[in-house]
């Protein structure tokens, strides 16, 4: 059994490997997401969910999930 003083030396080791690994050594393309223009049918949808949102849910939930981009990816 490891006392919790090894088990967090241990977590702090292995959480410093994962962190030697990057999403750039993997060839990953990074978007860019100011460029991305959302189309007609993409914003349809969009205002369609927070008008149902806002039937059903208080005006300061549903504007957080607006500024957390939710009404883009339900």
């Amino acid at each position: 059994m490891l006392t919790d003083d090894r088990f967090q030396r241990d977590l702090v080791t292995a959480l410093h490997r994962e962190s030697l690994f990057s999403v750039s050594g993997l060839g990953i393309p990074q978007a860019d997401w100011a460029a991305v223009k959302p189309t007609f049918a993409e914003c349809a949808r969009a205002v369609a969910n927070i008008r149902e949102w806002r039937s059903y849910l208080p005006e300061d939930c549903v504007r957080c999930m607006i500024d957390d981009g939710w009404q883009w990816s339900t």
